[in-house]
């Protein structure tokens, strides 16, 4: 079996644990209401080096009036007015949180000045954290109000956005395999010539240099990546589970699944691939457009 890209590697494993994808780059701005489709790939020879899994944005269904047509509430985002401050964490199902102890501690002195730290234990194979700072949540209240959709036949078969989450900074990590322990942490000092300007210094630190990892800090605080969001796929015959709201409510849409099968095995890895470490240091996301799609969740 050929190594598995690190890409889907990570979107596969946050998707199986949170039915939400991961999006690898998450300053690629992503809003409730765009529309599009999930790219398949080609079948044939070398078919894992085609590129499967992009979210390919066709519109919004706010700007293009399909909203209006189909009296769709605008969406509502939870916690941007909220005083309080916090941490989402999701993590691939094969996590187990753990005390972050002095060994680790003492290779990496830098924890000792943290003001958010989360330590993880992997059990096997690779593992995945997704961590996002002062985050909101922007959704629309009755999502099965969507399903109107399905009347404009222009829209069939397309995936829609139906939450996003936006945040100030964020961290992703992808470990290599083989049952690793694994810390981040939010280090943070306020410079005083800045303070009346609200700016802070700070950065996500992590207590190992293997697998790959990248995070961003917007210094000013506010809410500008993307790392996390919801797709439902708009078709007809598509059977929804898990009914939320009242029963007599439009049901929701059934979550849209990656177009391939869960990943059994995410063993083999591409070491070419793994040599590279993105940190804050590189402020440039990816050229392309599109973006890859991908629940341990805990919020502190």
């Amino acid at each position: 079996m050929p190594p598995l890209d690190s890409e889907r590697v990570f979107v596969d494993l946050l998707f199986r644990a949170s039915k939400k994808y991961a999006s690898w780059d998450p300053e690629v701005a992503v809003h409730v209401g765009d529309y599009g489709r999930i790219t398949q790939g080609r079948a044939g020879w070398a078919f894992w080096r085609k590129r499967q899994g992009i979210f390919v944005k066709e519109g919004n269904i706010y700007t293009d009036g399909h909203a209006e047509k189909c009296e769709i509430p605008a969406p509502v985002e939870h916690g941007a007015d909220s005083d309080s401050e916090g941490q989402t964490w999701i993590t691939s199902k094969n996590a187990t949180q753990v005390e972050l102890d002095a060994g680790i501690s003492g290779q990496t002195p830098i924890f000792a000045e943290c003001q958010v730290t989360a330590a993880y234990k992997f059990n096997s194979g690779r593992g995945a954290v997704l961590v996002m700072d002062n985050d909101t949540i922007s959704t629309i209240e009755h999502p099965g109000k969507l399903r109107r959709l399905l009347d404009d036949e222009s829209m069939r078969n397309l995936v829609v956005v139906s939450e996003v989450h936006r945040c100030s900074s964020y961290a992703r990590l992808l470990t290599l395999e083989g049952g690793a322990t694994v810390a981040l942490g939010l280090s943070v000092k306020t410079p005083v010539a800045t303070v009346a300007e609200g700016n802070v210094d700070a950065r996500w630190v992590r207590s190992s240099n293997a697998g790959n990892f990248k995070s961003k800090v917007n210094k000013s605080g506010k809410r500008e990546f993307y790392p996390l969001f919801r797709l439902v796929s708009l078709r007809e015959d598509a059977v929804t589970t898990g009914l939320r709201g009242e029963l007599d409510e439009e049901p929701p849409l059934p979550d849209a699944e990656p177009p391939w099968g869960e990943v059994e095995e995410h063993r083999e890895i591409n070491h070419e691939d793994e040599a590279e470490a993105v940190t804050n240091g590189d402020t440039s996301p990816s050229k392309r457009k599109s973006f890859w799609l991908p629940y341990f969740s805990s919020r502190k």
